[in-house]
Protein backbone atom coordinates (compact mmCIF):
# COMPACT_ATOMS: atom_id res chain seq x y z
CA UNK A 1 0.00 0.00 0.00
CA UNK A 2 3.05 2.42 0.88
CA UNK A 3 4.53 1.75 -2.45
CA UNK A 4 0.83 2.46 -4.31
CA UNK A 5 0.73 5.48 -2.61
CA UNK A 6 4.35 6.37 -3.29
CA UNK A 7 3.30 6.33 -7.24
CA UNK A 8 0.51 8.33 -6.87
CA UNK A 9 2.54 11.14 -4.89
CA UNK A 10 5.23 10.80 -7.84
CA UNK A 11 2.85 10.82 -10.49
CA UNK A 12 1.19 13.94 -8.94
CA UNK A 13 4.41 15.56 -8.71
CA UNK A 14 5.86 15.29 -11.90
CA UNK A 15 2.06 16.32 -13.13
CA UNK A 16 2.03 19.30 -10.96
CA UNK A 17 5.27 20.74 -12.23
CA UNK A 18 4.26 20.22 -15.70
CA UNK A 19 0.58 21.62 -15.49
CA UNK A 20 2.10 24.58 -12.46
CA UNK A 21 2.34 26.92 -15.46
CA UNK A 22 -1.15 26.58 -16.79
CA UNK A 23 -3.21 26.41 -13.45
CA UNK A 24 -3.95 22.89 -13.89
CA UNK A 25 -1.85 21.45 -10.70
CA UNK A 26 -4.74 21.63 -8.68
CA UNK A 27 -6.86 19.17 -10.75
CA UNK A 28 -3.94 17.09 -10.72
CA UNK A 29 -2.96 16.92 -7.45
CA UNK A 30 -6.80 17.09 -6.16
CA UNK A 31 -8.00 14.30 -8.04
CA UNK A 32 -8.58 11.42 -5.79
CA UNK A 33 -10.60 13.96 -3.24
CA UNK A 34 -12.43 15.96 -5.53
CA UNK A 35 -14.03 13.40 -8.11
CA UNK A 36 -16.11 10.61 -6.55
CA UNK A 37 -17.13 7.32 -8.77
CA UNK A 38 -19.60 5.12 -8.01
CA UNK A 39 -22.08 2.09 -9.77
CA UNK A 40 -24.87 1.36 -10.22
CA UNK A 41 -23.90 -2.38 -9.11
CA UNK A 42 -21.26 -3.87 -7.89
CA UNK A 43 -19.74 -6.32 -8.90
CA UNK A 44 -20.86 -6.25 -12.14
CA UNK A 45 -23.13 -8.86 -14.05
CA UNK A 46 -23.47 -10.49 -16.95
CA UNK A 47 -27.02 -10.77 -18.40
CA UNK A 48 -27.41 -12.15 -21.49
CA UNK A 49 -23.99 -12.70 -22.74
CA UNK A 50 -23.47 -8.77 -22.06
CA UNK A 51 -22.09 -6.46 -19.28
CA UNK A 52 -23.76 -3.38 -18.24
CA UNK A 53 -21.01 -0.65 -16.89
CA UNK A 54 -23.10 2.45 -15.23
CA UNK A 55 -20.81 4.62 -13.50
CA UNK A 56 -21.90 7.18 -11.81
CA UNK A 57 -19.62 10.21 -10.87
CA UNK A 58 -19.83 13.79 -9.39
CA UNK A 59 -17.14 16.76 -9.04
CA UNK A 60 -16.99 19.07 -6.31
CA UNK A 61 -17.57 22.61 -6.73
CA UNK A 62 -14.48 25.02 -7.19
CA UNK A 63 -12.53 21.64 -8.46
CA UNK A 64 -12.33 22.16 -12.36
CA UNK A 65 -9.93 24.73 -13.80
CA UNK A 66 -12.44 26.51 -16.07
CA UNK A 67 -10.52 25.98 -19.62
CA UNK A 68 -9.58 22.28 -18.57
CA UNK A 69 -10.72 19.25 -20.39
CA UNK A 70 -11.00 15.74 -18.63
CA UNK A 71 -11.70 12.22 -20.67
CA UNK A 72 -12.81 9.73 -18.31
CA UNK A 73 -13.12 5.92 -19.85
CA UNK A 74 -14.52 3.02 -18.10
CA UNK A 75 -11.39 0.18 -18.28
CA UNK A 76 -12.32 -3.76 -17.38
CA UNK A 77 -8.84 -5.04 -16.36
CA UNK A 78 -8.43 -9.00 -15.79
CA UNK A 79 -5.68 -11.23 -16.34
CA UNK A 80 -4.79 -11.45 -20.24
CA UNK A 81 -6.53 -7.83 -21.25
CA UNK A 82 -8.78 -5.51 -20.76
CA UNK A 83 -11.71 -3.81 -22.38
CA UNK A 84 -12.05 -0.01 -22.65
CA UNK A 85 -15.26 1.65 -23.13
CA UNK A 86 -16.94 4.98 -24.78
CA UNK A 87 -15.37 8.00 -23.24
CA UNK A 88 -16.56 10.98 -22.16
CA UNK A 89 -15.40 14.43 -21.93
CA UNK A 90 -15.80 17.02 -18.56
CA UNK A 91 -15.03 20.49 -19.41
CA UNK A 92 -14.46 23.99 -18.04
CA UNK A 93 -16.82 26.47 -18.65
CA UNK A 94 -14.57 28.57 -20.77
CA UNK A 95 -13.99 25.61 -23.04
CA UNK A 96 -16.19 24.63 -26.32
CA UNK A 97 -17.13 21.60 -27.80
CA UNK A 98 -18.66 18.21 -26.88
CA UNK A 99 -19.05 17.71 -23.04
CA UNK A 100 -20.25 18.06 -20.19
CA UNK A 101 -20.08 21.18 -18.50
CA UNK A 102 -18.89 21.38 -15.13
CA UNK A 103 -20.30 24.41 -12.68
CA UNK A 104 -17.49 25.72 -10.59
CA UNK A 105 -20.33 27.00 -8.32
CA UNK A 106 -21.73 24.06 -7.88
CA UNK A 107 -21.35 19.99 -7.52
CA UNK A 108 -21.91 18.84 -11.07
CA UNK A 109 -22.90 15.09 -11.82
CA UNK A 110 -22.03 13.10 -15.16
CA UNK A 111 -22.52 9.63 -15.73
CA UNK A 112 -21.26 6.24 -18.02
CA UNK A 113 -22.79 3.98 -19.35
CA UNK A 114 -21.68 0.98 -22.13
CA UNK A 115 -22.15 -2.63 -22.48
CA UNK A 116 -19.14 -4.74 -23.06
CA UNK A 117 -19.70 -8.51 -24.12
CA UNK A 118 -18.39 -11.22 -21.72
CA UNK A 119 -15.52 -13.25 -21.72
CA UNK A 120 -15.27 -15.69 -18.81
CA UNK A 121 -11.59 -14.33 -17.92
CA UNK A 122 -13.99 -11.15 -16.94
CA UNK A 123 -15.24 -13.05 -13.72
CA UNK A 124 -11.88 -12.10 -12.02
CA UNK A 125 -11.52 -8.50 -13.04
CA UNK A 126 -11.65 -5.17 -11.31
CA UNK A 127 -13.49 -1.72 -13.54
CA UNK A 128 -11.23 1.08 -13.50
CA UNK A 129 -11.53 4.76 -14.61
CA UNK A 130 -9.25 5.75 -17.13
CA UNK A 131 -8.40 9.87 -17.04
CA UNK A 132 -6.14 12.09 -18.58
CA UNK A 133 -6.28 16.37 -18.22
CA UNK A 134 -5.28 18.70 -20.77
CA UNK A 135 -6.20 22.60 -21.45
CA UNK A 136 -8.01 23.06 -24.09
CA UNK A 137 -6.02 23.62 -27.50
CA UNK A 138 -3.22 21.85 -25.88
CA UNK A 139 -4.45 18.39 -25.84
CA UNK A 140 -1.03 16.97 -27.12
CA UNK A 141 0.48 17.94 -23.23
CA UNK A 142 -1.71 15.60 -21.73
CA UNK A 143 -1.29 14.31 -18.33
CA UNK A 144 -2.17 10.33 -17.23
CA UNK A 145 -4.12 10.91 -14.40
CA UNK A 146 -4.10 7.52 -11.64
CA UNK A 147 -6.73 5.05 -12.43
CA UNK A 148 -9.35 4.43 -10.17
CA UNK A 149 -10.46 1.54 -9.25
CA UNK A 150 -15.26 1.33 -9.22
CA UNK A 151 -16.16 -2.31 -9.04
CA UNK A 152 -14.92 -5.73 -8.50
CA UNK A 153 -15.29 -8.47 -11.04
CA UNK A 154 -18.46 -9.70 -12.67
CA UNK A 155 -20.99 -11.78 -11.37
CA UNK A 156 -21.68 -14.56 -13.65
CA UNK A 157 -24.87 -16.42 -12.12
CA UNK A 158 -26.71 -15.64 -15.03
CA UNK A 159 -25.20 -18.24 -17.07
CA UNK A 160 -25.48 -21.34 -14.58
CA UNK A 161 -28.49 -22.98 -16.70
CA UNK A 162 -28.26 -26.48 -14.98
CA UNK A 163 -28.88 -29.44 -17.46
CA UNK A 164 -31.78 -30.68 -16.17
CA UNK A 165 -33.46 -30.03 -19.65
CA UNK A 166 -35.87 -32.27 -20.96
CA UNK A 167 -34.86 -35.02 -22.85
CA UNK A 168 -36.83 -36.61 -25.74
CA UNK A 169 -36.79 -40.58 -25.53
CA UNK A 170 -38.20 -42.32 -28.87
CA UNK A 171 -41.25 -44.31 -27.46
CA UNK A 172 -40.53 -48.23 -27.59
CA UNK A 173 -44.34 -48.94 -28.75
CA UNK A 174 -44.32 -52.01 -26.72
CA UNK A 175 -47.81 -52.94 -25.13
CA UNK A 176 -48.28 -55.62 -22.02
CA UNK A 177 -52.09 -56.22 -23.21
CA UNK A 178 -52.42 -56.34 -26.85
CA UNK A 179 -55.80 -57.65 -28.26
CA UNK A 180 -55.98 -59.35 -31.89
CA UNK A 181 -59.60 -59.54 -33.32
CA UNK A 182 -60.33 -61.89 -36.48
CA UNK A 183 -64.10 -61.62 -38.31
CA UNK A 184 -66.42 -63.49 -39.89
CA UNK A 185 -69.82 -63.35 -41.29
CA UNK A 186 -72.67 -65.49 -42.13
CA UNK A 187 -75.21 -64.64 -45.06
CA UNK A 188 -78.83 -65.44 -45.42
CA UNK A 189 -81.88 -64.64 -47.86
CA UNK A 190 -84.11 -62.12 -48.36
CA UNK A 191 -86.70 -62.30 -45.21
CA UNK A 192 -84.97 -66.13 -44.02
CA UNK A 193 -83.07 -66.55 -40.51
CA UNK A 194 -82.41 -70.10 -41.15
CA UNK A 195 -78.33 -71.09 -41.98
CA UNK A 196 -77.89 -71.93 -45.50
CA UNK A 197 -74.39 -72.63 -46.92
CA UNK A 198 -75.98 -72.76 -50.43
CA UNK A 199 -76.37 -68.98 -50.96
CA UNK A 200 -73.94 -67.69 -53.31
CA UNK A 201 -72.65 -65.32 -50.54
CA UNK A 202 -71.58 -68.14 -48.31
CA UNK A 203 -70.14 -70.50 -50.72
CA UNK A 204 -67.51 -67.67 -51.78
CA UNK A 205 -64.02 -68.69 -51.83
CA UNK A 206 -63.43 -65.52 -49.72
CA UNK A 207 -65.96 -65.89 -47.19
CA UNK A 208 -65.38 -69.39 -46.48
CA UNK A 209 -61.89 -68.93 -45.57
CA UNK A 210 -62.73 -66.25 -43.20
CA UNK A 211 -64.64 -69.10 -41.58
CA UNK A 212 -62.00 -70.66 -41.30
CA UNK A 213 -59.26 -68.23 -40.46
CA UNK A 214 -61.55 -67.69 -37.51
CA UNK A 215 -61.93 -71.53 -36.14
CA UNK A 216 -57.58 -71.52 -36.62
CA UNK A 217 -57.74 -68.30 -34.62
CA UNK A 218 -59.99 -70.02 -31.64
CA UNK A 219 -57.99 -72.93 -32.05
CA UNK A 220 -54.68 -71.18 -30.42
CA UNK A 221 -56.39 -71.20 -27.44
CA UNK A 222 -55.07 -67.74 -26.12
CA UNK A 223 -57.04 -66.26 -23.60
CA UNK A 224 -60.30 -64.76 -24.78
CA UNK A 225 -60.93 -61.24 -24.24
CA UNK A 226 -64.50 -61.41 -26.12
CA UNK A 227 -66.44 -62.81 -28.58
CA UNK A 228 -69.44 -60.48 -30.23
CA UNK A 229 -72.60 -61.72 -32.36
CA UNK A 230 -73.90 -59.00 -34.66
CA UNK A 231 -77.09 -59.24 -37.09
CA UNK A 232 -78.63 -57.52 -39.67
CA UNK A 233 -81.70 -56.73 -41.87
CA UNK A 234 -81.68 -55.42 -45.08
CA UNK A 235 -83.38 -51.92 -44.97
CA UNK A 236 -86.11 -52.48 -47.41
CA UNK A 237 -88.88 -54.39 -45.28
CA UNK A 238 -91.16 -53.26 -42.91
CA UNK A 239 -89.39 -52.07 -39.46
CA UNK A 240 -90.96 -54.29 -36.97
CA UNK A 241 -90.42 -57.53 -38.96
CA UNK A 242 -86.95 -56.58 -39.33
CA UNK A 243 -86.12 -56.56 -35.97
CA UNK A 244 -87.53 -59.65 -35.32
CA UNK A 245 -85.66 -60.52 -38.07
CA UNK A 246 -82.54 -59.45 -37.18
CA UNK A 247 -83.09 -61.34 -33.70
CA UNK A 248 -83.55 -64.23 -35.47
CA UNK A 249 -80.51 -64.18 -37.21
CA UNK A 250 -78.60 -63.22 -34.23
CA UNK A 251 -79.86 -66.47 -32.53
CA UNK A 252 -78.88 -68.90 -35.43
CA UNK A 253 -75.47 -67.05 -35.37
CA UNK A 254 -74.69 -67.36 -31.70
CA UNK A 255 -76.13 -71.19 -32.09
CA UNK A 256 -72.92 -71.83 -35.14
CA UNK A 257 -70.49 -70.25 -32.64
CA UNK A 258 -71.39 -72.15 -29.84
CA UNK A 259 -71.42 -75.28 -32.08
CA UNK A 260 -68.07 -73.96 -34.10
CA UNK A 261 -66.56 -74.43 -29.97
CA UNK A 262 -68.21 -77.49 -29.75
CA UNK A 263 -66.10 -78.88 -32.88
CA UNK A 264 -62.84 -77.52 -31.67
CA UNK A 265 -63.35 -78.58 -28.28
CA UNK A 266 -64.03 -82.40 -29.87
CA UNK A 267 -60.65 -81.99 -32.25
CA UNK A 268 -58.71 -80.48 -29.34
CA UNK A 269 -59.35 -83.31 -27.22
CA UNK A 270 -60.23 -80.49 -24.16
CA UNK A 271 -62.51 -78.12 -22.70
CA UNK A 272 -62.32 -74.24 -23.72
CA UNK A 273 -62.68 -71.28 -21.53
CA UNK A 274 -64.76 -69.00 -22.78
CA UNK A 275 -66.38 -65.72 -21.83
CA UNK A 276 -71.09 -65.13 -22.27
CA UNK A 277 -70.90 -64.75 -25.91
CA UNK A 278 -72.10 -60.56 -26.84
CA UNK A 279 -74.97 -60.60 -28.71
CA UNK A 280 -76.44 -57.97 -30.24
CA UNK A 281 -79.66 -57.99 -33.20
CA UNK A 282 -79.01 -54.79 -34.50
CA UNK A 283 -82.40 -54.29 -36.74
CA UNK A 284 -82.33 -52.73 -40.14
CA UNK A 285 -78.72 -51.81 -41.28
CA UNK A 286 -79.95 -48.13 -43.16
CA UNK A 287 -76.44 -46.55 -42.70
CA UNK A 288 -74.38 -50.00 -44.63
CA UNK A 289 -76.98 -49.48 -47.27
CA UNK A 290 -76.21 -45.92 -47.94
CA UNK A 291 -72.48 -46.60 -47.82
CA UNK A 292 -72.77 -49.20 -49.91
CA UNK A 293 -75.33 -47.43 -52.72
CA UNK A 294 -72.27 -44.25 -52.09
CA UNK A 295 -69.69 -46.14 -53.32
CA UNK A 296 -71.30 -48.00 -56.27
CA UNK A 297 -70.84 -47.28 -59.89
CA UNK A 298 -75.12 -46.91 -60.30
CA UNK A 299 -75.32 -44.26 -62.62
CA UNK A 300 -78.31 -42.61 -60.94
CA UNK A 301 -77.00 -43.08 -57.19
CA UNK A 302 -77.16 -39.64 -56.67
CA UNK A 303 -80.64 -39.58 -57.61
CA UNK A 304 -81.69 -42.39 -55.64
CA UNK A 305 -79.92 -41.23 -52.50
CA UNK A 306 -82.07 -38.08 -52.37
CA UNK A 307 -85.23 -39.55 -52.85
CA UNK A 308 -84.62 -42.61 -49.90
CA UNK A 309 -82.86 -39.29 -47.50
CA UNK A 310 -86.62 -36.93 -48.55
CA UNK A 311 -88.46 -39.51 -47.03
CA UNK A 312 -89.44 -38.22 -43.49
CA UNK A 313 -90.64 -41.72 -42.14
CA UNK A 314 -88.99 -45.06 -41.47
CA UNK A 315 -91.71 -47.31 -43.56
CA UNK A 316 -91.74 -44.69 -46.49
CA UNK A 317 -87.98 -44.95 -46.67
CA UNK A 318 -88.27 -48.67 -46.90
CA UNK A 319 -91.01 -48.97 -49.25
CA UNK A 320 -88.80 -46.27 -51.48
CA UNK A 321 -85.85 -48.78 -51.08
CA UNK A 322 -88.69 -51.66 -52.17
CA UNK A 323 -89.34 -49.66 -54.56
CA UNK A 324 -86.04 -49.00 -56.19
CA UNK A 325 -84.97 -52.55 -56.53
CA UNK A 326 -87.64 -53.09 -59.20
CA UNK A 327 -86.27 -49.87 -61.03
CA UNK A 328 -82.22 -51.05 -60.51
CA UNK A 329 -81.58 -54.53 -60.63
CA UNK A 330 -77.94 -53.11 -59.01
CA UNK A 331 -80.09 -52.59 -55.70
CA UNK A 332 -80.18 -55.89 -54.65
CA UNK A 333 -77.07 -57.30 -55.15
CA UNK A 334 -76.19 -54.28 -52.52
CA UNK A 335 -79.07 -55.25 -50.35
CA UNK A 336 -77.58 -59.10 -49.89
CA UNK A 337 -74.49 -58.44 -48.18
CA UNK A 338 -76.50 -56.74 -45.63
CA UNK A 339 -78.75 -59.86 -44.36
CA UNK A 340 -76.14 -60.83 -42.15
CA UNK A 341 -74.27 -61.97 -39.23
CA UNK A 342 -71.10 -61.04 -38.02
CA UNK A 343 -68.90 -62.39 -35.39
CA UNK A 344 -65.99 -60.74 -34.13
CA UNK A 345 -63.51 -62.62 -31.93
CA UNK A 346 -60.93 -60.82 -30.03
CA UNK A 347 -58.32 -62.78 -27.81
CA UNK A 348 -55.59 -61.67 -25.81
CA UNK A 349 -51.80 -61.81 -27.20
CA UNK A 350 -49.60 -64.03 -25.73
CA UNK A 351 -46.60 -61.93 -24.28
CA UNK A 352 -43.58 -62.54 -22.43
CA UNK A 353 -43.47 -61.56 -18.48
CA UNK A 354 -41.21 -58.65 -17.21
CA UNK A 355 -38.48 -60.33 -15.91
CA UNK A 356 -38.06 -62.95 -19.37
CA UNK A 357 -37.78 -60.02 -21.12
CA UNK A 358 -35.24 -57.70 -18.73
CA UNK A 359 -33.26 -61.29 -18.89
CA UNK A 360 -33.40 -61.99 -22.55
CA UNK A 361 -32.60 -57.81 -23.54
CA UNK A 362 -28.91 -58.68 -22.10
CA UNK A 363 -28.41 -62.52 -21.94
CA UNK A 364 -30.17 -63.21 -25.77
CA UNK A 365 -31.75 -59.70 -27.36
CA UNK A 366 -31.70 -61.90 -30.86
CA UNK A 367 -34.63 -63.46 -29.26
CA UNK A 368 -36.91 -59.92 -28.51
CA UNK A 369 -38.24 -57.55 -31.04
CA UNK A 370 -37.67 -54.80 -31.37
CA UNK A 371 -40.45 -53.22 -29.04
CA UNK A 372 -39.40 -55.14 -26.78
CA UNK A 373 -36.18 -54.56 -26.95
CA UNK A 374 -36.47 -51.25 -26.78
CA UNK A 375 -39.17 -51.61 -23.65
CA UNK A 376 -36.44 -53.52 -21.80
CA UNK A 377 -34.29 -50.32 -21.40
CA UNK A 378 -37.42 -49.34 -19.22
CA UNK A 379 -37.15 -51.62 -16.73
CA UNK A 380 -34.15 -50.86 -15.15
CA UNK A 381 -32.62 -47.62 -13.99
CA UNK A 382 -29.04 -48.26 -14.50
CA UNK A 383 -28.01 -46.07 -16.93
CA UNK A 384 -24.75 -47.88 -18.20
CA UNK A 385 -27.31 -51.43 -18.73
CA UNK A 386 -29.80 -49.30 -20.45
CA UNK A 387 -27.13 -47.97 -23.04
CA UNK A 388 -26.08 -51.65 -23.21
CA UNK A 389 -29.76 -52.95 -24.79
CA UNK A 390 -29.77 -49.90 -26.69
CA UNK A 391 -26.50 -50.79 -28.63
CA UNK A 392 -28.51 -54.09 -29.08
CA UNK A 393 -31.32 -52.83 -30.67
CA UNK A 394 -28.85 -50.72 -32.94
CA UNK A 395 -27.15 -54.07 -34.10
CA UNK A 396 -30.42 -56.02 -34.38
CA UNK A 397 -32.45 -53.17 -35.57
CA UNK A 398 -29.96 -50.86 -37.33
CA UNK A 399 -32.58 -48.99 -39.50
CA UNK A 400 -35.19 -48.15 -36.54
CA UNK A 401 -33.81 -44.71 -35.56
CA UNK A 402 -35.12 -44.98 -32.06
CA UNK A 403 -32.44 -47.35 -30.76
CA UNK A 404 -29.90 -44.21 -31.90
CA UNK A 405 -31.57 -41.71 -30.25
CA UNK A 406 -32.39 -43.29 -26.89
CA UNK A 407 -28.80 -44.20 -26.44
CA UNK A 408 -28.16 -40.61 -27.21
CA UNK A 409 -31.04 -39.87 -24.54
CA UNK A 410 -28.25 -42.22 -22.23
CA UNK A 411 -25.74 -39.79 -23.00
CA UNK A 412 -27.15 -36.91 -22.17
CA UNK A 413 -27.81 -38.49 -19.01
CA UNK A 414 -24.56 -39.04 -18.40
CA UNK A 415 -23.80 -35.28 -19.59
CA UNK A 416 -21.73 -37.05 -22.37
CA UNK A 417 -22.38 -34.69 -24.64
CA UNK A 418 -19.83 -35.86 -26.88
CA UNK A 419 -20.93 -39.31 -27.72
CA UNK A 420 -24.58 -38.16 -27.74
CA UNK A 421 -24.47 -35.90 -30.48
CA UNK A 422 -22.72 -39.27 -32.71
CA UNK A 423 -25.67 -41.29 -31.82
CA UNK A 424 -28.22 -38.38 -32.61
CA UNK A 425 -26.25 -37.49 -36.16
CA UNK A 426 -27.11 -41.48 -37.18
CA UNK A 427 -30.46 -41.24 -35.48
CA UNK A 428 -31.34 -37.53 -37.31
CA UNK A 429 -30.15 -39.80 -40.97
CA UNK A 430 -32.47 -42.52 -40.61
CA UNK A 431 -35.36 -40.01 -39.06
CA UNK A 432 -34.84 -36.63 -40.29
CA UNK A 433 -38.08 -34.99 -38.96
CA UNK A 434 -38.29 -37.21 -35.63
CA UNK A 435 -39.11 -34.70 -32.87
CA UNK A 436 -37.35 -36.13 -30.25
CA UNK A 437 -34.25 -36.31 -32.39
CA UNK A 438 -34.54 -32.76 -33.14
CA UNK A 439 -34.90 -31.68 -29.20
CA UNK A 440 -31.95 -33.86 -28.04
CA UNK A 441 -29.74 -32.03 -30.48
CA UNK A 442 -31.07 -28.68 -28.95
CA UNK A 443 -30.25 -29.60 -25.80
CA UNK A 444 -27.08 -30.08 -27.03
CA UNK A 445 -26.84 -26.76 -28.82
CA UNK A 446 -27.84 -25.39 -25.29
CA UNK A 447 -25.06 -27.05 -23.59
CA UNK A 448 -22.82 -25.57 -25.45
CA UNK A 449 -24.50 -21.97 -25.24
CA UNK A 450 -24.93 -21.57 -29.19
CA UNK A 451 -28.26 -20.29 -28.50
CA UNK A 452 -29.26 -19.76 -32.25
CA UNK A 453 -28.96 -23.29 -33.13
CA UNK A 454 -30.58 -24.35 -30.16
CA UNK A 455 -33.36 -22.38 -30.13
CA UNK A 456 -34.01 -23.68 -33.79
CA UNK A 457 -33.68 -27.16 -33.29
CA UNK A 458 -36.49 -26.68 -30.31
CA UNK A 459 -38.82 -24.82 -32.73
CA UNK A 460 -38.35 -27.76 -35.42
CA UNK A 461 -39.22 -30.34 -32.76
CA UNK A 462 -42.11 -28.28 -31.53
CA UNK A 463 -43.44 -28.67 -34.86
CA UNK A 464 -43.24 -32.17 -34.30
CA UNK A 465 -45.27 -32.09 -31.75
CA UNK A 466 -42.54 -31.88 -29.06
CA UNK A 467 -43.47 -29.81 -25.77
CA UNK A 468 -40.27 -28.07 -25.30
CA UNK A 469 -41.73 -24.81 -23.74
CA UNK A 470 -38.92 -25.83 -20.74
CA UNK A 471 -36.21 -26.17 -22.68
CA UNK A 472 -36.71 -23.12 -24.17
CA UNK A 473 -37.32 -21.19 -21.19
CA UNK A 474 -33.53 -22.00 -20.66
CA UNK A 475 -32.21 -20.22 -23.36
CA UNK A 476 -34.29 -17.50 -22.48
CA UNK A 477 -32.05 -17.53 -19.72
CA UNK A 478 -29.16 -17.41 -21.25
CA UNK A 479 -30.79 -14.45 -23.51
CA UNK A 480 -31.20 -12.30 -20.24
CA UNK A 481 -34.95 -12.00 -20.81
CA UNK A 482 -36.05 -13.79 -17.52
CA UNK A 483 -40.03 -12.92 -17.68
CA UNK A 484 -39.70 -14.73 -20.84
CA UNK A 485 -38.21 -17.70 -19.37
CA UNK A 486 -40.63 -17.64 -16.77
CA UNK A 487 -43.41 -17.89 -19.11
CA UNK A 488 -42.11 -20.62 -20.71
CA UNK A 489 -41.70 -22.46 -17.53
CA UNK A 490 -45.48 -21.63 -16.25
CA UNK A 491 -46.84 -24.99 -15.10
CA UNK A 492 -43.46 -26.27 -14.11
CA UNK A 493 -42.18 -25.96 -9.93
CA UNK A 494 -39.30 -27.39 -8.19
CA UNK A 495 -36.33 -27.19 -10.82
CA UNK A 496 -32.62 -25.18 -10.71
CA UNK A 497 -33.38 -23.21 -13.30
CA UNK A 498 -36.84 -22.09 -12.69
CA UNK A 499 -35.42 -20.95 -9.30
CA UNK A 500 -32.83 -19.04 -11.36
CA UNK A 501 -34.90 -17.28 -13.38
CA UNK A 502 -37.08 -16.12 -10.63
CA UNK A 503 -33.43 -15.02 -8.68
CA UNK A 504 -32.51 -13.20 -11.80
CA UNK A 505 -35.85 -11.43 -11.97
CA UNK A 506 -35.77 -10.30 -8.32
CA UNK A 507 -37.62 -12.51 -6.77
CA UNK A 508 -35.89 -14.11 -4.38
CA UNK A 509 -38.78 -15.66 -2.46
CA UNK A 510 -40.17 -17.42 -5.38
CA UNK A 511 -36.61 -18.87 -5.96
CA UNK A 512 -35.81 -20.24 -2.92
CA UNK A 513 -39.00 -22.14 -2.61
CA UNK A 514 -38.43 -23.74 -6.00
CA UNK A 515 -35.15 -24.96 -4.22
CA UNK A 516 -36.53 -26.26 -1.96
CA UNK A 517 -38.58 -28.61 -3.40
CA UNK A 518 -36.04 -29.31 -6.30
CA UNK A 519 -34.09 -32.33 -6.82
CA UNK A 520 -30.80 -32.54 -4.69
CA UNK A 521 -28.11 -31.61 -6.64
CA UNK A 522 -24.42 -29.33 -6.09
CA UNK A 523 -26.01 -26.88 -8.72
CA UNK A 524 -28.79 -26.43 -5.99
CA UNK A 525 -27.04 -26.41 -3.32
CA UNK A 526 -24.81 -23.70 -4.70
CA UNK A 527 -27.87 -21.20 -5.69
CA UNK A 528 -28.88 -21.38 -2.63
CA UNK A 529 -25.40 -20.38 -1.09
CA UNK A 530 -25.64 -17.45 -3.97
CA UNK A 531 -28.50 -16.39 -2.45
CA UNK A 532 -27.70 -16.66 1.50
CA UNK A 533 -24.83 -14.26 0.17
CA UNK A 534 -26.97 -11.48 -1.65
CA UNK A 535 -28.82 -11.76 1.98
CA UNK A 536 -26.09 -11.60 3.43
CA UNK A 537 -27.33 -14.83 6.23
CA UNK A 538 -23.68 -16.33 6.97
CA UNK A 539 -25.25 -19.65 8.17
CA UNK A 540 -27.02 -19.74 4.76
CA UNK A 541 -24.13 -19.60 2.73
CA UNK A 542 -21.41 -21.96 4.92
CA UNK A 543 -24.27 -24.26 5.29
CA UNK A 544 -25.34 -24.63 1.45
CA UNK A 545 -21.84 -23.46 0.10
CA UNK A 546 -20.34 -26.80 1.95
CA UNK A 547 -23.08 -29.08 0.59
CA UNK A 548 -22.16 -28.06 -2.68
CA UNK A 549 -18.93 -28.95 -2.19
CA UNK A 550 -19.76 -32.30 -0.69
CA UNK A 551 -21.97 -33.04 -3.66
CA UNK A 552 -18.92 -31.68 -6.09
CA UNK A 553 -16.04 -30.69 -5.31
CA UNK A 554 -15.33 -28.18 -8.28
CA UNK A 555 -17.37 -25.69 -6.72
CA UNK A 556 -14.19 -24.77 -3.96
CA UNK A 557 -12.49 -23.34 -7.25
CA UNK A 558 -15.65 -21.98 -8.37
CA UNK A 559 -16.82 -20.36 -5.43
CA UNK A 560 -13.06 -18.93 -5.13
CA UNK A 561 -13.52 -16.48 -7.81
CA UNK A 562 -17.26 -15.82 -7.79
CA UNK A 563 -17.74 -12.63 -6.78
CA UNK A 564 -21.08 -13.29 -5.24
CA UNK A 565 -18.92 -14.36 -2.44
CA UNK A 566 -16.50 -11.43 -2.76
CA UNK A 567 -17.72 -10.31 0.77
CA UNK A 568 -16.78 -13.55 2.28
CA UNK A 569 -13.19 -14.05 0.49
CA UNK A 570 -11.11 -12.98 3.86
CA UNK A 571 -13.64 -14.83 6.13
CA UNK A 572 -11.92 -18.07 7.75
CA UNK A 573 -15.04 -20.14 7.69
CA UNK A 574 -15.38 -19.47 3.72
CA UNK A 575 -11.71 -20.07 3.30
CA UNK A 576 -11.68 -23.11 4.84
CA UNK A 577 -14.32 -24.56 2.50
CA UNK A 578 -12.93 -23.70 -0.61
CA UNK A 579 -9.18 -24.50 0.22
Amino acid sequence: MKNVNAKFLGVLLVSAVLFSSCGLNKMIRDYGDSITYTTEVNPLENHGGEVAVNVNGQVSDKYFHRRAKLELTPVLKYEGGEKEMGTIILRGDRTSGQGTLVNRGAPTSFSMADNVAFEEDMTESELFVRARVYREGREDDFVNLPDRKVADGVINTSQRVAKDHDLAIAPHGYEKVTTVSKSADIYYAYMRHNLNWRLPLNRAEENQQKIEDLKEFLMRQWEIHSIEVNAWASPEGEVAFNERLSENRAATTEKYVNDLFSRIQRELGEEMERPELDVTAKGEDFEGFMEVLNASDIRDKQAIANVINSQLSPAERERRIKDMTVIYAEIEELLEPLRRGEIVVTLFEPKKTDEEIARLSTQDPSKLDVKELLYAATLTDDLQTQLTIYKSAQRLFPQDFRGFNNAAYVYLKMENAEEAAKELEKANQLAPNAGCVLNNLGVIAAWEHDIETAQSYFEAAQAQGMRVNYNIGTLMILKGDYQAALTSFAGRTCTHNIALAHLLAGNESAAMTNLDCAPESAEVAYLKAIIGARRENNTMVFQNLGRAVQLDPAYKEEASKDREFIRYFNVAEFQELVR
